[in-house]
This record gives structure tokens, C-alpha cells and sequence, in this order.
């Protein structure tokens, strides 16, 4: 089933605040209040070291690879869920991610201290 979102999908590219290189996006849903689902390919050396967090919640499931979120690595098949106004940072994928990530309103990044 990945295969087949991966091939027929229209990605394009995307700068996650903070971070390079650029991800790639499929977007698979737009909801109520700005909320949206989307699939997110990292490349391999992905890196976001910056500390802050979003304004809304966000859960994920890593699909393919493993990415690292404040020193928590997240690997095929683990969920991630961060409540609005969660502090992340060290964010990385050494050797690239796909990822199926839902928000709960517009992906507004406020960068921390």
C-alpha cells in the first residue's frame, strides 16, 4: 500500500521551519479548522537542532526508517503525539523516514529558546 501512495501521490517539496535539507509532501486530507494529514518523506541527513514547538497537536506514524525527536528515536511502525505547545528539539533522520503525520489546526512553528 506505501508503494502505491508513494508512486501515485502529487509530492512536493517542503522546508520544515528550521531544518534541511527540504522533505517531501503528499498532502491526503484537509479538515475542519485548518487540520490536515500528510505524508512526509525525510531525506537521509535531515536535521531540525533547533529547540521550539507548534501551536497545535500533531501525532505521527513512521511508516519507513526511524527519525530522532529530543532523543527519542521513533521507528517504522512507533506513534508519536505532541500536545499543542509541546518543546521539541534535535530533531533528525540519518537515513531518511516516511512518515503519515496529522495536525489538529494550521502548522504554525514558534522557535524557542
Amino acid at each position: 500500500m506505501i508503494t502505491y501512495l508513494d508512486r501515485d501521490l502529487p509530492w512536493r517539496t517542503f522546508t520544515i521551519p528550521q531544518s534541511v535539507p527540504d522533505v517531501s509532501l503528499a498532502g491526503l486530507y484537509t479538515g475542519p479548522a485548518g487540520s490536515f494529514l500528510v505524508l512526509v518523506r525525510f531525506p537521509p541527513g535531515w536535521a531540525r537542532p533547533a529547540r521550539g514547538h507548534y501551536t497545535c497537536d500533531e501525532e505521527f506514524v513512521v511508516l519507513q526508517g526511524e527519525i530522532e525527536v529530543s532523543g527519542t528515536p521513533f521507528r517504522a511502525g512507533a506513534r508519536g503525539w505532541f500536545p499543542a505547545g509541546s518543546e521539541r528539539s534535535d530533531s533528525r533522520s540519518g537515513g531518511g523516514a516516511l512518515a503519515l503525520a496529522w495536525f489538529s489546526g494550521p502548522a504554525v512553528w514558534v522557535a524557542g529558546g
